[in-house]
């Protein structure tokens, strides 16, 4: 907190500085356009085919949200873990762990308080403590229910998300 006061200070007495050295000595300040001072020339970097592309890795709560060709999120409620758990779609059952579930090319990984996205080269970790229940109302989806800890108290998000239209 302390440096952006003294940020914000010296900004201060800076932009003051100048006014009054503006209205003292009757500066004028001129920008003028120029030229680049090098002719353009070919990137230096390695050709794309050299490049060993790596996939995106690490913890993602938000991991399913952002993959809109597998899941599309369709709800979103936010509360304490008891009443989050009260908005599960009807039929909702809880996926065991071990399991895998495929929607387009996208597979998730579920284990018993986190699931792993994998997508091509990418591996996102939904962190601790994350529940996926599947339901087969309105064409089947998954619900994701994520929460602070594991008492019925604790701050939680469900998520709701149906599969996605192939393409054709």
């Amino acid at each position: 907190m302390l440096r952006y006061f003294v940020i914000a200070t010296v900004l201060v007495v800076g932009a003051w500085a100048a006014i009054a050295a503006y209205h003292e000595y009757r500066l004028r300040i001129v920008v003028r356009g120029g030229s680049g001072t090098m002719p353009p020339h070919a990137s230096s970097s390695a050709p794309p085919s050299a490049r060993y592309a790596r996939g995106l890795r690490g913890a993602a709560p938000w991991a399913l949200s952002a993959l809109p060709e597998c899941l599309l999120q369709t709800e979103e409620w936010k509360g304490t873990l008891g009443a989050v758990l009260a908005h599960l779609p009807r039929g909702a059952r809880s996926v065991p762990p071990a399991t895998t579930l495929d929607y387009g090319d996208c597979a998730i990984l579920v284990s018993s308080n986190r699931a792993v996205v994998h997508r091509g080269r990418d591996w996102l970790t939904i962190p601790p403590v994350a529940h996926l229940y599947t339901f087969a109302s309105s064409g089947g989806g998954v619900a994701l229910v994520r929460s602070s800890c594991a008492g019925a108290e604790c701050a939680a998000v469900l998520r709701v998300y149906a599969r996605s239209a192939p393409l054709p």
